[in-house]
């Protein structure tokens, strides 16, 4: 580093000995191995600088966009890995993982208009630019943009993704982001030879909990004046009780499954005739509610 530098006749020790900066900046790239301690100061220099950049986001806000950011750092690692064979790999529903995150793009455009970032214009115009790039601006400028907002815009409406018309608060729309980003994931995982991978237990019992607020309405036929009670087990798990018409007073099954299955049942990727869960009480009500929270994904 330092062995060419020449300015004005001084040489490179005579800069280094005359310059803090570099003098420390040397010490911890050339030292043997000993630790140098910051400047005292710096921490909050650095600290106050981003402050006044951009404010922390309220805690209510960064509560339900971690969960999103979380799965798009994720997935953003994984697509930077693929080689270019491996962008058309084959992937049902989509054609290829080209294909999907095209999709998901199109999916996160609808939160990220709210939010009024760009959509068919702008970031998702640009033909020259790889999905990757596209799905990638659209989602940091989103969350960009979440994060300097209030909590009273977690209540707007906005229309969800899926096949079923719905429209729920902005709070549970990220809900669903966060859900499609990761099973697209481990749909990318599995064909390109890799691993799933689930989100984190809590990130889990959100999506869980999302799925089961949806499910009355995802249900054939008149509604039932009944109840019924969910068991989900293991990492993110919980108990609820989901009221299948307005006037239910009777908890008419007990159904149990694990948590991170369930999910994935959610989301079409566990195809009904074959999910594990157990049932107390009406099998008929259970089957039918295992084959309703499987059209719930985001696919179309």
């Amino acid at each position: 580093m330092t062995e060419s530098f020449s300015f004005d006749g001084w040489s490179h020790g005579d800069h280094v000995a005359s310059c803090p900066g570099c003098e420390a900046a040397i010490a911890l790239l050339d030292g043997p191995g000993t630790a140098v301690e910051p400047p005292p100061t710096l921490r909050e220099a650095v600290l106050s600088r981003a402050r006044r950049r951009r404010g922390p986001a309220a805690a209510g806000v960064a509560s339900v966009a971690l969960p999103y950011a979380e799965q798009v750092a994720f997935m953003d690692g994984l697509l930077a890995e693929l080689s270019a064979p491996q962008w058309e790999a084959p992937i049902d529903r989509h054609g290829t993982v080209r294909g999907l995150v095209e999709h998901l793009a199109a999916n996160d455009a609808t939160v990220a208009g709210l939010m009024g970032v760009p959509g068919g214009g702008g970031l998702m115009g640009a033909a020259a630019t790889s999905p990757h790039r596209r799905w990638r601006d659209q989602a940091g400028a989103l969350l960009e943009r979440l994060s300097a907002g209030s909590e009273v815009l977690l209540g707007v409406e906005v229309a969800l993704a899926g096949t079923r018309p719905a429209r729920a608060p902005l709070r549970q729309a990220l809900v669903q982001r966060a859900f499609e980003t990761w099973t697209h994931a481990d749909d990318i995982r599995a064909a390109t030879g890799r691993p799933p991978s689930p989100p984190r237990p809590e990130h889990v019992h959100r999506i869980a909990e999302f799925g089961l607020a949806l499910l009355p309405r995802a249900m054939k036929g008149p509604r039932r004046a009944v109840s019924a009670t969910v068991v989900l087990t293991g990492p993110g798990g919980g108990t609820w009780t989901v009221p299948l018409s307005p006037a239910s007073d009777h908890v008419a099954v007990l159904l149990s499954a694990d948590a991170v299955g369930f999910c994935r049942l959610l989301a079409g990727r566990w195809p009904p005739g074959s999910f594990p869960y157990a049932a107390e009480g009406d099998p008929v009500l259970a089957r039918d509610m295992i084959t309703a929270a499987a059209t719930l994904g985001c696919d179309r």
